[in-house]
């Protein structure tokens, strides 16, 4: 036998070796665990009244734990702007939204290639560093939008689940019966939302866990004084159908406000539309009448690195623009 030969047949040896070093120590820690975990069972069902209680244990025992991988995995959406706990109420699949911002990126770094084409240095930089913001700023935008969409819709709806509570509770209804009969006459997307809650109080759950539950799954204000003054009622007793009736009051006030504030910036989101869609109506009769003119833009590298910078400013100004009416209405 030659000395390589030698050689790898000592390293076969040697791994085989270090492979059963392992699987030993494997089947060791795991007979470990198992003695440790047959000992803590036996010490819970001898003494059962050595583990303390309190009210707080018992809450949290009714909430899903979440692992140390589904963190992640939150938190990696929610860079994004994606919240898993609501990806069902998305118009349509979240993981199409990316792909969908990806061709839209695709389409603006097209369109700024023409301004910056004979810029190489500059353009590489934009290129390379604008892509994946514009990507992120585009998909935050989108999922962003689809909150605000169900959150308003959610909000215009609630003032009515409040006052059927009201007079559920008042002609002596209990609170879950009451929670099932908001499920059954309300609208999307406050019926999916009372429908979850009321199926969780049916099972078991505690009023208060599934109220906590569910303010943390809207995360709206309203939703939260909501859970709050049924948690208190819950614990201290006392009427709830007054604190709901003015909850309902202060909810349709808030939304008639808003109401009021897209009446008064009505002419500023028109004065937007009108200078939107007018640059394409020009370009459009300009093309009619005089077709030679206006192709230099897009048969020229003068009129295409134009036209490039005329969408690129007019796009930052139409999302400026919208950016300023919505904080107006917040």
């Amino acid at each position: 036998m030659t000395s390589s030969g030698a050689l790898i047949l000592l390293l076969s040896i040697g791994v085989v070796l270090l492979a059963a070093v392992a699987a030993v120590a494997m089947m060791i820690v795991k007979e470990n665990e198992r003695a440790e975990k047959f000992k803590a069972r036996l010490q819970e069902t001898v003494a059962p009244t050595a583990k303390p209680t309190s009210q707080a244990e018992d809450d949290v025992s009714l909430v899903r734990t979440v692992s140390r991988s589904e963190r992640i995995k939150l938190k990696a959406a929610g860079l994004i702007g994606v919240d898993l706990k609501q990806a069902e109420t998305y118009p349509i699949k979240w993981w199409l939204v990316p792909f969908i911002t990806a061709g839209l990126t695709w389409f603006i770094m097209f369109i700024a290639s023409h301004p910056l084409g004979h810029h190489q240095a500059v353009w590489i930089i934009v290129k390379f560093a604008g892509t994946p913001i514009t990507w992120w700023m585009l998909t935050g935008f989108v999922f962003n939008w689809f909150t605000n969409r169900r959150n308003a819709k959610l909000v215009e709806q609630f003032p009515d689940a409040l006052n059927t509570i009201v007079r559920c509770v008042r002609v002596g209804i209990p609170m879950a019966e009451a929670l099932r009969t908001v499920a059954k006459d309300s609208m999307e997307p406050t019926k999916v939302e009372f429908s979850i809650l009321a199926d969780k109080v049916s099972i078991g759950i505690p009023l208060d866990v599934a109220l906590r539950e569910l303010a943390e799954r809207v995360k709206l204000t309203e939703y939260q004084f909501f859970a709050t003054a049924l948690t208190l009622q819950a614990r201290s007793g006392g009427g709830i159908t007054q604190t709901l009736e003015t909850l309902s009051e202060v909810i349709r006030k808030r939304v008639g406000l808003k109401a009021r504030g897209y009446a008064l910036t009505a002419e500023a989101r028109t004065s937007a539309m009108i200078l939107s869609v007018l640059p394409f109506v020009a370009g459009g009769a300009i093309f009619v009448m005089q077709r030679q003119y206006i192709m230099l833009l897009f048969t020229t590298s003068g009129g295409q690195a134009v036209l490039g910078a005329a969408i690129l400013l007019m796009a930052i100004g139409m999302g400026i623009i919208q950016f300023m009416i919505s904080n107006v209405l917040k």
